[in-house]
């Protein structure tokens, strides 16, 4: 499969959750817990986006308002930018309000790569 690891390292329940995922199973990174540290809206901000089913992606505007937050599109933008566990907290899937892929920390042919992944259709 393509951008899959060839050898990545054995890390037990997150390795399992992984290769799930790639195999199609969308939801297997849910189960994973992550612990990220940052100011209170920002950690907020991130268990939010662990609520964005795959195959849905929102906009900015969109995510700012389900972190309680509408006039904060900036600083929901940031939350994704410091975002270091993407595909469990899957910032992926936050996109600007035209619909184009905005930023990635790991490059936008990945964030292409994720939403192909999780929505062929798209």
């Amino acid at each position: 499969m393509a951008g899959r690891p060839t050898d990545p390292p054995e890390l037990g329940e997150v390795t399992k959750a992984v290769h799930a995922y790639h195999d199609g199973d969308l939801t297997a990174v849910d189960e994973i817990e992550v612990r990220q540290r940052s100011g209170e809206f920002r950690e907020h901000a991130w268990q939010v986006l662990r609520t964005v089913p795959p195959g849905k992606p929102i906009s900015y505007t969109d995510y700012a308002a389900l972190a309680g937050r509408p006039a904060a599109v900036r600083a929901a933008a940031a939350a994704c930018a410091y975002n270091a566990a993407a595909l469990f907290v899957p910032c992926h899937r936050v996109l600007r309000s035209d619909g184009t892929l905005g930023g990635f920390r790991w490059g936008l042919p990945v964030k292409q790569w994720l939403l192909d992944h999780e929505d062929p259709a798209r």
